[in-house]
């Protein structure tokens, strides 16, 4: 026992354990990473496959070109014109406003289009660079607003209902689910991720909700083929990406006996995959 306790280096043991949980946080992230980076490519690519998107781009250029037309023929000036710019985010918080899953961020931007408006009208002057953790506070918000609708709709469904929470913070997590009677999930993925498998689960009634918080972290789902998916969540520089075969297909075209999962919660630097 002696010659034992010699040979071990506890201080030489403890910063192995600490390099080892490092480089697992690094590889983490690093994976998480590149997930996300796939999903934009994959998002980008199909609202470049979609016909209305080259109708929208082709409008915003003739829009472009009307414009310079008319400040060379004299009858617009568009410096006096481009003061007003802060309208376009204004216009999109606004259309935000009125889906359900996204009011919350639809107000963020809306707000931040207002003190840019004021800011340009020179109604009030903004130091921005003193303004921007304004942005933050926003975002943080937003989750807070999330957590407590989310917590009141949890109230809402029964002690005895089968309810699931998943926790991934700097850490990975995978787990399948197999209760019968899913109600309501609770899963944050804080700069890791999270798997889950519900393929042996089914839903009690006709819909069920997963509250989802991606924080610089990611979350991978997957569903049954007689389950359809509705997002409801807020994504702030984010993205969601549904490659269900029920993603495409109206709620009235879908399969009698098809089951909703509402997916909620706050999507912020991260992204969420959903598939069969």
């Amino acid at each position: 026992m002696t010659d034992f306790n010699k040979d071990f280096d506890k201080d030489a043991y403890g910063e192995k354990v600490r390099d080892d949980i490092r480089d697992r946080i690094h590889d983490e992230i690093r994976d998480r990473r590149r997930e996300l980076k796939d999903l934009r490519r994959r998002q980008k690519g199909a609202r470049r496959n979609d016909p209305a998107h080259g109708a929208i781009v082709g409008g915003i250029v003739c829009l472009v070109g009307l414009v310079l037309l008319l400040d060379h023929l004299g009858f617009i000036s568009v410096d006096h014109i481009w003061r007003f710019w802060p309208l376009i985010p204004m216009a999109i918080g606004a259309a935000h406003l009125a889906e359900p899953g996204r009011r919350q961020w639809g107000a963020i931007v809306f707000v931040v289009g207002t003190l840019f408006l004021v800011n340009s009208l020179n109604i009030l002057r903004f130091d921005w660079s003193r303004l921007w953790p304004l942005i933050i506070i926003l975002v943080g918000g937003s989750m807070i607003w999330n957590s407590i609708n989310g917590q009141r709709r949890r109230s809402e469904i029964p002690d005895s209902a089968a309810t699931m929470n998943a926790h991934a913070i700097f850490s990975g997590i995978e787990r399948r689910i197999s209760t019968k009677d899913f109600r309501f999930g609770r899963v944050s993925a804080v700069f890791g991720g999270v798997e889950l498998d519900f393929h042996e689960a089914d839903i009690e009634g006709d819909r069920a909700e997963l509250e989802v918080n991606a924080i610089f972290g990611g979350a991978e789902i997957r569903i049954p083929d007689n389950w359809r998916v509705e997002a409801q969540n807020q994504v702030i520089f984010g993205g969601l990406s549904d490659e269900t075969r029920n993603a495409n297909r109206p709620a009235d075209a879908t399969t009698p006996g098809t089951k909703v999962l509402i997916i909620s919660g706050t999507v912020t630097f991260g992204g969420i995959e959903v598939k069969n």
